[in-house]
């Protein structure tokens, strides 16, 4: 009894921890854990209560560990979460932590990470920050080098097609959730056969992607993981029918093409089924009242429609592609695309030129300088990649010293992570 209740308790906590993270609101709520006592001698378990209320996560952390007699020490010493301030949120596989929250994270697993003010020169920042960048790197190497192997086992022994971290936590999180998920497998063989020629990612939700891959929380417990890969038969049911969802709501808007949104974390089959049934019954609806506007095309197969849940946005994505929420009012959706029909059709075309460039001078960047890794943050453009790499290229002689076998990763501040990696602003100066 203790066990289960203790596993049921920690999935809650976590969840709480994660809404708080996320900065969303959250309830008051109440958790009971059974704990050994601190007595040697006794072999009996106490009943600790612990009462979810705060708004803040270091707050909701110095309750947790008090109510367990745990020391707060080093909590005590974090500072209390600010305003976010949103140019310098780090969007990885678009998990949106605020610069304190990751802090946290990072002084958990890794140790310290450094910001820099924006204004800096990326020769300045070099400066003040690649010697620590080198040390950070060398430092974390044996985890990094530990993580590959997991994955690299992990791989072989259940046939994996891949396995993917994509949630946003440190390098040392990554590593435990490869252990736990090691000592899963070792004690349950059996029920991890189902995961063959799978790719598995560890992610902040746990289901079945559209691609087909298994998807685990990483927050969660080895238990709950389990669960899930028991269920996958019904995780996969819904993924077989999304083809046909689909099709559905293409043939009720011109046979206009069905995608996902590009760089954006994978998307649970069973939710993303109900989105398209939503909007294929708002289409009929409109479409035994209404007619479309005579400018449009017969067909409209050469544009593409990506359906997302009820708080996404109307709009047309840098790609060209129309993004809509499945709650949105049929005749709105037909208005927008009546208007950004023909802008639609420059920008599928230009994105198309802009990724082959962005892949040529990755690669040209990566060779030239020697970076151990060079990637991009999910909103930055090809264009803004690009011109980011040809100026790191034109400048070649007086950068190479610095950043010489670095892992660079691209997005809209300067900042440097806990594992060595430098973060650098696409416009840097």
């Amino acid at each position: 009894m203790e066990r289960d209740t203790n596993e049921n308790s920690l999935k809650q906590l976590n969840s709480y921890i994660d809404i708080l993270l996320h900065q969303k609101p959250v309830r008051p709520s109440r958790v009971k854990f059974y704990l050994k006592k601190q007595n040697p001698q006794e072999h009996h378990f106490e009943t600790v209560d612990i009462s979810l209320g705060h708004k803040d996560i270091v707050g909701a952390l110095q309750s947790i560990l008090t109510s367990c007699n745990l020391s707060t020490e080093y909590v005590d010493k974090l500072p209390k979460p600010s305003t976010p301030q949103k140019q310098q949120i780090r969007k990885r596989n678009s998990t949106n932590f605020s610069d304190w929250s990751e802090d946290l994270d990072n002084s958990f697993h890794n140790g310290p990470k450094t910001h820099q003010k924006s204004d800096d020169t990326f020769k300045s920042w070099l400066r003040k920050h690649s010697t620590q960048a080198e040390e950070l790197s060398k430092l974390t190497k044996p985890v990094r080098e530990e993580i590959a192997r997991l994955q690299s086992i992990l791989c072989s022994e259940l046939d994996l097609e891949d396995l993917i971290w994509a949630c946003g936590w440190g390098t040392s999180h990554f590593r435990g959730c490869l252990q736990s998920f090691h000592t899963l497998v070792t004690h349950h063989s059996k029920e991890m056969k189902s995961l063959r020629k799978r790719t598995v990612i560890f992610g902040n939700e746990s289901g079945v992607s559209l691609q087909g891959h298994v998807i685990l929380n990483s927050a969660e417990v080895r238990h709950n993981w389990l669960d899930l890969i028991r269920n996958l038969e019904r995780y996969d049911t819904h993924l077989k029918h999304i083809p046909a969802l689909q099709a559905a709501v293409s043939r009720s808007l011109c046979d206009i093409t069905i995608t996902q949104r590009l760089f954006r974390p994978e998307l649970l089959a069973e939710a993303y089924g109900s989105h398209l049934r939503n909007l294929t019954t708002s289409l009929g609806n409109y479409r035994s009242r209404n007619k479309f506007p005579e400018s449009w095309p017969e067909c409209l197969d050469k544009f593409q429609l990506v359906v997302e849940g009820n708080p996404g946005p109307l709009m047309l994505s840098p790609s060209g592609q129309f993004i809509t929420p499945s709650s949105c009012p049929i005749s709105l959706l037909v208005s927008f695309i009546t208007d950004n029909m023909d802008e639609a059709r420059a920008r599928l075309d230009q994105y198309k030129i802009a990724l082959e460039e962005e892949k040529h001078v990755i690669a040209n960047c990566i060779d030239k300088f020697g970076l151990s890794a060079l990637s991009k943050d999910d909103n930055v453009t090809p264009a803004q990649m690009t011109s980011c790499c040809n100026r790191l290229l034109e400048n070649e002689e007086f950068l190479k010293p610095d950043i010489n076998d670095a892992r660079i990763y691209v997005t809209h501040y300067y900042s440097l992570i806990s594992d060595g990696e430098m973060c650098i602003p696409w416009n840097w100066k």
